[in-house]
């Protein structure tokens, strides 16, 4: 079997995993193509790759200092409010407690212009003021990497091309969805609203018989349930539709919006129509479940803390809720803040969904992204985009 050298070149499955303020995340990205001859790891980390295998894994401790950013805090700064510009398409981007927004929002800073996308957080504001941090979203985390080589090969040539970071590359995200001592206000103390209003039923009358993610996701995604589901029988498949995301052979109740849909899906062994944005209650009996999973569409709910409550309420005490979500939706049917998040931070809103119903403990997020798009003709954005779409998964235990 080939091993990676500097004449190698391997597909890599690299995980990050770290726990804060009792959420454990698990972060992973598919890295294709790795040249050690070429590619970038920092502190040498590209010695802890050579030798590797297919099929063997190795963790790494990630530091401070070393792996990833130490805060810095001149890069902690306060800023008047009117530095806060927005573009003239965005008129209702206001800064708010805890979020994250581009950094070429402020203006008036020195070494920042109007071009650059690098995050920064708001994490204090009175009506004149922004205390604004510039830092990296991973500063000061300490973590663990896996590293996994799926696939190892000579290479035939070797004609330049790019250099790659993929430390940096696995980096750029996940800590958007990071919970600061303070929290991040994302105005769960009302309904959340939704760009044309409550008109779901009328929407979800026709039948919409649409896969949102492609075939490599969709397989992203049963992984998930495989994982977490085995043992749990009495499964809810809530807000489901004509297309299953379950693992082959595990059969579900479904709760959905349109009879034509849940009618063709194989997985569901019953169904019934009901509109939880229009009565959050749940038609079924106290502890009727073991499990309640929602695939890609927990962006639609505009009483997310009466819907998670009343998930609890139907599971039993350990009973678990995954919620599966993507980068696509139907556009005018999710709830506004939701559009208006980068993905990693809508991993901090779901989590936040659990944590203030206040009936579940044991948290978890996962995320699968840089996966290859599989060729399929029926997929309409393939060959223009050349990654699957990610994956994110946020799940937690009844009390």
């Amino acid at each position: 079997m080939t091993a990676i050298s500097t004449d190698t070149l391997a597909n890599i499955l690299f995980r990050l995993h770290w726990e804060e303020h009792g959420v454990r995340h698990e972060d992973s990205f598919y890295a294709q193509n790795v040249n050690l001859w070429r590619d970038v790891f920092p502190a040498g980390l590209e010695k802890e790759i050579l030798g590797m295998k297919a099929g063997e894994s190795r963790h790494v401790e990630l530091e401070p200092g070393v792996h990833v950013p130490v805060r810095d805090m001149r890069k902690v700064m306060t800023v008047p409010r009117k530095a806060f510009k927005v573009a003239a398409d965005q008129p209702g981007i206001v800064p708010i407690q805890g979020r994250f927004y581009p950094q070429g929002m402020l203006r008036g800073v020195p070494g920042i212009y109007p071009q650059n996308i690098q995050p920064f957080r708001v994490i204090n504001m009175d009506e004149d003021m922004l205390t604004v941090d510039l830092n990296h979203p991973m500063a000061d985390l300490e973590a663990r990497l896996e590293i996994a080589p799926l696939a190892v090969w000579p290479k035939t040539a070797e004609f330049g091309g790019q250099c790659q970071d993929w430390i940096c590359a696995l980096t750029d995200g996940p800590g958007l969805k990071r919970k600061d001592k303070k929290g991040t206000n994302f105005g769960l103390d009302a309904p959340l609203d939704k760009a044309l209003g409550m008109n779901d039923a009328v929407f979800y009358a026709t039948p919409r018989k649409v896969a949102h993610v492609d075939s490599q996701a969709r397989e992203n995604i049963a992984k998930v349930y495989s994982r977490l589901l085995p043992g749990r029988k009495r499964i809810l498949d809530l807000m489901a539709s004509w297309q299953s995301h379950l693992p082959e052979g595990v059969t579900a109740t479904g709760l959905g919006m349109n009879a034509e849909e849940m009618s063709e899906n194989p997985a569901l062994s019953s169904h019934v129509v009901h509109d939880l944005n229009a009565d959050p209650a749940l038609p079924f009996a106290d502890r009727a479940f073991d499990a309640v999973i929602c695939s890609l569409s927990v962006e639609y709910l505009a009483r997310p803390l009466e819907v998670f409550r009343e998930i609890a309420r139907v599971l039993e005490p350990g009973g678990l809720c995954v919620m599966v979500f993507s980068h696509r939706w139907f556009p005018d049917q999710a709830v506004r803040i939701w559009t208006e998040l980068h993905e990693f931070e809508r991993t901090g809103l779901v989590t936040e969904y659990f944590r203030e119903s206040g009936l579940f403990k044991d948290l978890a997020t996962l995320s699968e992204r840089g996966w290859p798009r599989p060729m399929d003709a029926r997929d309409r954005y393939y060959p223009m985009i050349q990654h699957s779409d990610p994956v994110h998964a946020v799940w937690g235990v009844a009390k």
